[in-house]
């Protein structure tokens, strides 16, 4: 049968993308390529984080962020996240959730900034429960493994210098805004609130009406704004063995928002020095700058959207209790802003030598420093009318904060590779990995009040409060040994096997700390089976079946910790101190491969399960002040995924079509406080979701003559929906027709809703800010059914709540990326090529959500939040034009 008849399927828990990368600026929404990886941005802001979730979830309140390895060292993973920074303490976990209560930041940039597409190679996300088995307790959340270009292609003896470029620019855009009332339509309702409120003459007459001025706020916050980037690069091979990779890269994107941007400055150098024939020395160092302004007081806008979006259309502006009030909803964003700057450091060593021809020794090291400064200020003034005299007061604010961040790792790998017999083959490695992690966080805050007006002899007209923070988290070393075998027989029967610890050894007070994580795969590879072998066709079939256990109990520097203390609300001189158990997810997981046609079309079909115990939860039962009990849950994660692809030729034309669709579920299985009580929560419930959105049911509005005619009919809160897509689908699309290509990417989400606050207010006419176009199908004696409360002081019960009639589906496809290109030169040899392109993203969104963006995590990565959109920044569409060349 020949060598090639007996090569096995490459392991399906380890799925290798490799295409022309698109244009996006973070790989983060090339992921979703992959099925069961879901993508979520935090906001549409420059620079801002992504939530990337693989199979699910594994805790309530923590990031279910993955792992990311950079060339085979771990990075980016100890950033400050949003989570950890200002925390979820803001999202009271009772079923509420307040438009004005501040979302999940970091000072730091989404880190993946640091990584651009063009110096990428291959991106492989490893899920399965088998190889993240070998990750241990920095496994949990799957991984992204990238790695970046080495520089000359294939294996030649010596390949010139090459010179790359790839630049593009671009043109943003909102591609979505609310739906709000003109003026003349605001002071329509306005007259009608007034009336309802038995308000003696309408705040807006018939000459003001025929002379009403009006302002789209929308348009004064929003604009079109432009991006470029440029990646310039040299590779080559010399006569010595030499071979290298050196490139610069520059981002520049003008925000969408007035007064807000994003540059980037990044710089890489791959160097590799090959010994003889058993020696290869490699170094790949690279650092990178990104600079940002922010305006308002967070940085996704979410304040200063909600400001935009409630403010009165008409001039002047009156509310329904005839008062003319001055409006100026972009103060904040002149008033206040951020400029944090992050600058990163990446330097990896590593040396192979060969042994024996079967026996390989690999040693590698590490170095990360991330280190961010951020600045604060908003200065603006307040004038008191009612005071004698009038008093103007001057209120200005300074937050300084710098997050330094370090990493190191080193390591050891001894390969044994051996066939016997033809029959027999063996894969045998042991890998010691050392790992350790530095981190120090300082807050300074400056307040001062001056008030000049305040007659000295009793107040000296100004005050200064200064409030300081600082943490300071440095590990002990983390050390890591893992040992893995493979055994293949007659190319038929594969056997997987690994076993890995993390242990911390014992230092000063801490204790010894050792976890054991093991893993195994079988695979039967059915198409080398006698009776399978010449079924015309078929190129592969393999069923398989995996297991693996993982945790993050040490490698989580933030909100794991080895214990905790237990106050007692009654008693707070009682505190005990309680040993956390440490958190445990075990995986299964089972599938089949399917190779059509020599690989031209191959179907992979997967279930999974999850299972997580001592997943800790930092949640609320009410308000930011309330008592918060440490809980301990556990989780259960069920889903199945499906990915189909095909390369086809028809004439001239040649196309890669790829499918890949995913499911899952997740339920509590168990909910109890750290003394292993029986706990009931407001929300959280054993047997149920984590992602449940409560709300006040609604019925309508009461009918004409009963007591509360007009009012909204509201029940009491309970679950109505879920915040994390059940559903997962994304098509991609390359075609190649003589020298034109086209690639394509459509997403999609479904199955779950959104809770959007604003528009809770924007819905209900209670006449006191702007509303939103479905606000004027309100209840009148002759339109009863509705959900749309009677204008006026009637509203308010609709107004402050959120109702089933306020959640949205999220239910959506997305053209995310759409590119042509046109090859203008190509030589025969390949050496020279020159191409331009036009495209775009987020070009086409489906769907009737009312927001700016369906797929939104105001609350950040927390599975708990998900669903909530506060009104954040939104996600831009993008047009683009670019060139790609090298010579």
């Amino acid at each position: 049968m020949g060598k090639n008849r007996r090569r096995i399927y490459c392991n399906p828990e380890i799925i290798t993308t490799s295409f022309v990368w698109p244009t996006f600026t973070t790989i983060q929404p090339v992921l979703s390529r992959i099925a069961g990886v879901q993508v979520t941005p935090y906001s549409g802001a420059p620079g801002a984080w992504n939530t990337v979730r693989i199979r699910g979830v594994a805790n309530v309140t923590d990031s279910s962020q993955p792992l990311y390895v950079v060339d085979g060292v771990p990075v980016y993973n100890y950033d400050a996240t949003p989570e950890s920074w200002n925390g979820n303490a803001y999202f009271p976990n009772d079923g509420q959730f307040n438009a004005s209560l501040a979302t999940p930041f970091s000072p730091a940039p989404n880190p993946l900034l640091d990584m651009p597409l063009e110096n990428i190679a291959s991106i492989e996300v490893v899920k399965g429960a088998a190889a993240t088995a070998q990750y241990g307790g920095q496994g949990t959340n799957g991984i992204i493994r990238i790695s970046t270009r080495r520089g000359a292609d294939g294996n030649a003896p010596a390949q010139p210098l090459r010179v790359r470029y790839a630049g593009w620019a671009g043109v943003q855009q909102v591609r979505q805004r609310y739906n709000l009332l003109n003026a003349r339509q605001y002071a329509d309702l306005i007259n009608v609130a007034a009336a309802n409120n038995s308000y003696p003459a309408p705040p807006y007459s018939a000459t003001d009406l025929a002379n009403l001025g009006e302002e789209d706020w929308q348009d004064k916050a929003l604009r079109v704004a432009s991006m470029q980037s440029h990646n310039l690069s040299v590779d080559g091979l010399t006569a010595h063995h030499t071979r290298y990779y050196v490139a610069a890269d520059y981002l520049r994107q003008s925000g969408v928002l007035l007064k807000s941007d994003l540059s980037r400055y990044s710089v890489r150098t791959n160097l590799e020095q090959q010994f003889g024939s058993k020696l290869t020395v490699g170094l790949r160092v690279s650092g990178s700058q990104s600079n940002q302004h922010q305006p308002g007081y967070e940085p996704d806008a979410g304040p200063l959207l909600r400001q935009v979006l409630v403010a009165p259309p008409a001039v002047p502006a009156r509310n329904a209790d005839g008062i003319t009030f001055p409006v100026d909803p972009l103060r904040e964003a002149n008033v206040a802003g951020r400029t944090p700057r992050t600058r990163r450091l990446l330097a990896q060593l590593h040396a192979t030598y060969q042994l024996t021809p079967a026996l390989t020794l690999r040693a590698f090291s590490g170095y990360e420093r991330a280190a961010t400064d951020d600045l604060y200020r908003s200065d603006y003034t307040t004038t008191f009318n009612g005071t004698r005299p009038p008093s103007t007061r001057r209120y200005q604010q300074t937050d300084s904060a710098t997050v330094d961040v370090k990493n190191w790792v080193a390591g050891a790998e001894l390969r044994y590779q051996r066939t016997v017999a033809e029959r027999h083959a063996f894969t045998a490695s042991f890998t010691y990995w050392r790992q350790q992690y530095a981190l120090e966080q300082r807050r300074t805050t400056e307040e001062r009040v001056t008030d000049p007006n305040i007659d000295p002899r009793f107040n000296v007209g100004s005050s200064l409060s200064t409030s300081y923070y600082w943490k300071q988290i440095e590990s002990v070393p983390i050390q890591s040994p893992v040992a893995a075998l493979t055994y293949v027989y007659g190319g038929r029967y594969e056997l997987q096997a690994s076993l890995r610890s993390d242990f911390t050894l014992k230092k000063e007070a801490l204790k010894s700390q050792y976890f054991w994580f093991p893993g195994a795969a079988v695979r039967w590879h059915l198409h080398q089976e006698a009776f399978l072998r010449d079924v015309p066709g078929l190129s592969a079939l393999t069923v398989q079946a995996g297991l693996g256990y993982t945790n993050s109990s040490l490698f989580n520097p933030y909100l794991k910790r080895p214990y905790v203390y237990i106050f007692d609300p009654t008693n707070m001189a009682n505190i005990q101190r309680k040993d956390l158990a440490p958190d445990r997810t075990i995986h299964l997981d089972a599938g089949v491969h399917l190779g059509l046609f020599r690989g031209q079309l191959t179907l992979d079909a997967t279930v999974y399960e999850r299972r997580t115990t001592h997943a800790q939860a930092a949640v609320r039962t009410g308000g930011s002040s309330a008592f918060v009990p440490p809980l301990d849950v556990d989780l259960r994660n069920r889903g199945l995924e499906l990915a189909l692809s095909s390369t086809w030729l028809a004439g001239p034309l040649r196309g890669s079509s790829t499918l890949a669709a995913a499911t899952n579920r997740n339920q509590l299985t168990a909910l109890r406080t750290l003394d292993g009580k029986g706990y009931t929560h407001p929300t959280l419930e054993a047997g149920q979701p984590i992602d449940r959105l409560w709300v006040a049911g609604q019925d309508g509005t009461y009918p004409a003559g009963d007591p509360q005619a007009g009012s909204a009919r509201l029940s009491a809160r309970s679950p109505q929906g879920n915040g994390l897509p059940r559903y997962t689908l994304t098509i991609s699309q390359q075609l190649e027709w003589k020298k034109w290509s086209l690639t394509a990417q459509l997403d999609g989400l479904f199955g779950y809703q959104l809770l959007n606050p604003t528009l809770v207010s924007l819905d209900a006419p209670l006449g006191i800010n702007n509303a939103s176009t479905r606000a004027l199908t309100y209840w009148t004696p002759t339109n009863q059914n509705t959900p749309v409360p009677r204008p006026g002081r009637t509203a308010s019960s609709a107004y402050y709540t959120a109702t089933s009639q306020n959640l949205a589906s999220g239910n959506h496809l997305r053209l995310s990326q759409l590119q042509v290109s046109y090859e203008m030169l190509s030589t025969s040899t390949g050496s020279r090529k020159a191409s331009v392109w036009v495209g775009g993203q987020n070009l086409l969104v489906t769907g009737k959500y009312r927001g700016y963006d369906p797929n939104v995590s105001s609350g950040g990565a927390a599975p708990m939040y998900a669903g909530r959109d506060a009104s954040v920044y939104p996600v831009a569409r993008v047009w683009q034009v670019g060139v790609r060349g090298q010579f």
